[in-house]
């Protein structure tokens, strides 16, 4: 199946490019060089064909598994293979529909507009800032996913230096772990634990009784080097400032930078701006499990039954 790709050209600066090239040993020939090689393996894969992976993604691939091949070719098929397996994440991405219009205006999921002092990008993710009774969490999810898929379209960097997660539990209650079946969690961590990268760090603040009890839980889902990465700040704002400067946070926690109201309208927006790719994104990054060679993967083979999910092997 032949593809009409758009060349790929890199907008980064050349700060970043010479991390890149210092880090991972990219340079523009080597960018070229895994482009195709990855072109071939994808249309010799019958069930990977109908994918429209253009250049920009596959050095995205290329940069988050610091271009090893086979790294790459396993991230690729095990994140398209479950983008096809978790339809409650992936299907009916219309933003405009009105569930997933209250989702977006809730602002669960908000990656910051500036960098931090090492370049990386900064999200910050709100568990508690939603009436659990009023919301689906698949409906949450989804909503978060499509901003997940507008940020790695839009943001070229942190595929460089990384990113940098801030979980805030401000406002998370009991409510909130019963309302979400502990198996759909599991699929939404064993996802992001596929994709191109992980985060270098993931600070847990505004903590509160019910997050320490479901800490272990949580922990339990990780992978072994991700726990490493953790760390909890309670409500002590100074320990984050540590870690991340002061002055790109939101206003909410005593930064310069964007207030929440405003960066969930702005990421909203961003959302509403990509509706054409989010629903065409349901056909064009889909795995035909018919044509895969061997077995296919069911969602059982992937998940287990109830919940009972295969570890991940992937760094």
């Amino acid at each position: 199946m032949s593809m009409k790709i758009k060349p790929f050209h890199t907008k980064l600066n050349e700060v970043i490019l010479k991390i890149a090239s210092s880090e991972l040993g990219e340079d523009e020939d080597r960018r070229q060089e895994v482009i195709e090689i990855i072109r071939q393996w994808m249309a010799k894969q019958p069930h990977l064909q109908r994918i429209s992976l253009d250049e920009y993604s596959i050095v995205c691939f290329a940069r988050g598994c610091k271009y090893s091949l086979e790294k790459m070719k396993h991230k690729i098929d095990l994140q398209y293979t479950l983008r096809t397996a978790l339809p409650e994440f992936f299907s009916g991405r219309d933003p405009l529909k009105p569930r997933l219009q209250e989702a977006l205006a809730c602002g669960s999921y908000l990656p910051l507009q500036d960098y931090d002092q090492h370049g990386r990008k900064v999200i910050v993710m709100r568990p508690g800032c939603f009436d659990p009774c009023q919301f689906k969490p698949e409906d949450l999810e989804k909503a978060n996913f499509m901003v997940v898929d507008i940020m790695g379209r839009e943001d070229e960097q942190m595929f460089v230096t990384g990113i940098v997660i801030i979980v805030d539990c401000h406002g998370y209650t009991l409510n909130h772990f019963t309302q979400r079946p502990l198996a759909l969690s599991k699929k939404q961590l064993y996802y992001l634990q596929s994709a191109p990268i992980s985060p270098k760090t993931i600070h847990f603040i505004r903590t509160n009784s019910v997050f320490h009890s479901v800490y272990g839980m949580v922990m339990n889902m990780l992978k072994d080097k991700i726990k490493q990465r953790v760390k909890i700040h309670g409500s002590d704002f100074q320990s984050l400032y540590k870690e991340i400067d002061r002055k790109i946070l939101p206003k909410d926690y005593g930064g310069d930078g964007m207030s929440f109201a405003e960066l969930t309208d702005c990421w909203k927006k961003k959302v509403e701006d990509n509706r054409e790719f989010l629903i065409a994104s349901e056909k064009n990054f889909r795995v035909d499990e018919s044509r895969r060679p061997g077995k296919s993967k069911s969602a059982q083979d992937l998940f287990g039954i109830e919940g009972s999910f295969r570890k991940l092997n992937v760094d």
